[in-house]
């Protein structure tokens, strides 16, 4: 035992974040979620992904429970949809599942009474602390209580370390991971499949192709899956990505008398990157409490640009 422990201390940090890879991954096995057991549309689900982020964020949780808790609500909507009943609510199986999730990745959980009172809908009657415990052991029976899982965060945390990672590409890296779970094609992919392809994603976002011709070839090995898998992967979130702040309102501030540059609205990935880079301000991911000025989240607009020819530093923020 003490010649095993004493190679592994041996090892350098890429060295031992790839044995941290493959232990992780024999540690938690994924389990893919079939096409024909989708019980959601992609845009009812995303509704109620991010319902669930809005309640990790209200109770300050990782983003970590986040992902557990989505990936939980999603094996229970393939039961559903593969036949077994269920005689609780979407909203409240949510609910359950970040519940459940906190119980495996922070070290206090939310009382179930003001987890009740939560994403709950108008003219309903509040829900009761016996409600919210039989529908917790409903979930637990449908997940057979297999329910310790390797979030895309875990393996990212690896990968960084594998890849020697600037602290943009962590930045935008983490905030990929973060949108995945709103994206219902994402269900193809292993976590980390996941965590590589936002990764992928980062350096091409960042011009970085000595870091993509160095190391892709590597992260497809990590995951046992071939290039054209995570290349399909960087393809959906980027897709993703320009789907969502294509159609967010981006608010820039400038003189009435300056005559409108369109080039002022642009929402390509730089544009929406540079005045966090510039501010040392990272997007906002779930189980963050900040001030929503200074954060965002993958589905909120990013804040508001300074005056054309205004300092960062003038702008007040």
């Amino acid at each position: 035992v003490r010649r095993k422990h004493l190679n592994c201390s041996m090892l350098s940090q890429a060295d031992a974040a790839r044995v941290a890879v493959v232990r992780l991954k024999a540690a938690h096995t994924w389990r893919a979620v079939p096409r024909t057991a989708r019980l959601l549309s992609p845009k009812d689900r995303e509704d109620r992904v991010e319902k669930i982020c809005e309640v990790t964020e209200d109770f300050c949780l990782q983003p970590q429970t986040a992902g557990l808790a989505v990936s939980m609500f999603d094996r229970v909507c393939a039961k559903a949809a593969l036949g077994a009943e269920i005689n609780v609510p979407l909203d409240v199986v949510g609910l359950v599942c970040v519940l459940v999730a906190t119980k495996f990745q922070e070290v206090r959980v939310p009382a179930i009474e003001e987890l009740a009172k939560m994403d709950l809908p108008k003219g309903r009657a509040p829900r009761s602390r016996i409600l919210m415990k039989e529908a917790e052991m409903t979930v637990l029976c449908l997940l057979d209580w297999d329910l310790h899982e390797a979030a895309p965060h875990q393996y990212l945390e690896h990968l960084f370390q594998i890849t020697d990672a600037s602290k943009s590409c962590v930045k935008r890296a983490e905030f990929f991971v973060d949108m995945s779970f709103y994206e219902a094609r994402m269900l193809d992919f292993s976590p980390i499949a996941i965590a590589a392809g936002s990764l992928m994603l980062a350096w091409q976002q960042l011009g970085d192709i000595e870091s993509e011709n160095k190391h892709t070839a590597q992260l497809a090995c990590l995951c046992e899956v071939d290039l054209k898998t995570l290349f399909l992967c960087r393809h959906i979130l980027m897709d993703h990505f320009e789907s969502v702040f294509k159609t967010c309102e981006v608010t820039v501030r400038v003189p009435a008398s300056a005559p409108m540059d369109d080039s002022l609205r642009s929402e390509s990935p730089d544009s929406i990157f540079a005045p966090l880079d510039a501010m040392s301000v990272v997007p906002r991911p779930p189980g963050s409490k900040v001030d929503p000025d200074k954060f965002f989240s993958p589905l909120r607009c990013p804040p508001s640009l300074p005056l054309a020819g205004q300092s960062l530093a003038g702008s007040g923020r």
